[in-house]
């Protein structure tokens, strides 16, 4: 990211970008609303961008959108969904960070796999396979990222984390039962019991662990010079009847402002087109660019940090921002393009300010399970999904109807 700020300073001198890496980033935004001084730009993650709308750290840009010169038919539907509040646009996506199956060729090689799986059966049956002696066939933890796996095997089982407005959790289903019958047994068949957080990363990082499912912003991490073996990327399989997969997305926003100043709403137009279209550079990180266009060109010619702000200014007045990014990765944009594909079917959560208080339960839920201290699925999930329709219905009190923007 700061090679992009610093190449677009370079290339529009009457425009200066300002980029700072901060802590904290949701707390320190709403301490600049607070003190009016929020920056000309802020990257937000999608499960974020409604809440941010709600708390007016975040303003509609619909006007702003003309002027960037994008539109719905430039983004995978999910993605630019995401970015709507209320019948008003609040960002536009930057990314797509899928969850992604990491893979040590050279293990596929020795138990005689050809290719990585992109089904039930066949990833069982590598699975199976690749566990034999003191290596383990697939590695899961008893935290991060299980939930995100649990999301992903949710929705390719016809499930999903809530019902349609998003009022109601809904994972307690018999598709989120099995959901997570399915991991238990994976655990159990190929995998540790009771692993720690980065416990499957360690293991893959040693040779020992055929697969992993983390976010593709391991792919520097677990692949290339991360490794001392051909680590790769591919999509995570389907394991269940529907193609589904978890993902994040940065997506850029308008801060509220207290003077309106039409030089600095261009200048941040033109700030953000010039990042969605060399968002190439953006795949090096190990994230996938959200823009068709940008896709179809690293597949045809064949990034996770935090959240990120930056400070567009017309006449060098730049103001304070923040960003996150890997090291590129080795090998390129090969990552980006084995998955950009995947893209199409990514879930993001429902655009309900909170919504991310309300998956705290099923995240306890889901670890109680996998580290064994929970027996009983189902009741599990019953259980989380009844804290967290106590805290959708006190988010509906806090946060009113409709944002103030």
């Amino acid at each position: 990211m700061g090679q992009m700020v610093d190449q677009f300073n370079e290339e529009h001198p009457n425009i200066q970008v300002t980029m700072t890496s901060q802590g904290e980033y949701y707390t320190q935004l709403s301490t600049a609303a607070a003190s009016n001084t929020l920056p000309d730009v802020a990257i937000v993650h999608v499960d974020q961008v409604a809440t941010q709308a709600f708390r007016n750290i975040i303003q509609p840009i619909d006007d702003l959108v003309g002027q960037i010169g994008v539109s719905a038919g430039d983004f995978p539907e999910p993605v630019w969904a995401g970015g709507e509040v209320n019948g008003k646009r609040y960002s536009i996506p930057l990314d797509i960070h899928p969850l992604t199956m990491f893979y040590n060729a050279d293990l596929f090689q020795t138990a005689g796999i050809s290719n990585p799986p992109t089904n039930r059966q066949e990833f069982e049956q590598a699975a199976q396979q690749l566990t034999s002696g003191d290596n383990n066939g697939f590695m899961i933890t008893a935290g991060f990222p299980v939930a995100q796996i649990f999301a992903t095997l949710l929705h390719q089982n016809g499930g999903s984390w809530f019902n349609e407005d998003g009022t109601k959790a809904a994972w307690n289903s018999p598709e989120g039962v099995e959901a997570l019958q399915w991991m238990q047994q994976a655990q159990q068949n190929y995998s540790q019991p009771n692993l720690e957080v980065d416990a499957e990363l360690n293991a893959f990082k040693g040779g020992t662990v055929g697969m992993v499912w983390n976010g593709i912003w391991q792919t520097t991490n677990l692949t290339g010079e991360g490794v001392d073996f051909a680590g790769q990327t591919a999509a995570v399989p389907q394991i269940f009847d529907q193609p589904a997969v978890w993902a994040g997305s940065h997506q850029f926003t308008r801060p509220v402002q207290q003077n309106a100043d039409p030089c600095r709403d261009a200048a941040v137009a033109i700030f953000i087109r010039y990042m969605l279209d060399n968002s190439v550079t953006w795949a090096r990180a190990g994230q996938v660019p959200a823009s068709n266009a940008v896709r179809q060109s690293i597949v045809s010619g064949g990034a996770g940090g935090a959240g990120a702000s930056a400070s567009a200014a017309a006449g060098g007045a730049g103001a304070s921002a923040s960003a996150a990014a890997g090291d590129d990765a080795s090998g390129g944009l090969l990552p980006s393009a084995a998955l950009a594909q995947s893209v199409e079917t990514a879930v993001f959560p429902p655009s309900v300010p909170g919504i991310t208080d309300a998956f705290a339960p099923l995240d306890e839920a889901i670890s109680a399970v996998m580290s064994g201290s929970a027996t009983d699925i189902q009741a599990a999930l019953n259980d989380a999904a009844s804290r967290a329709d106590q805290i959708l219905a006190e988010n509906q009190q806090n946060f009113g109807t409709a944002p103030q923007q």
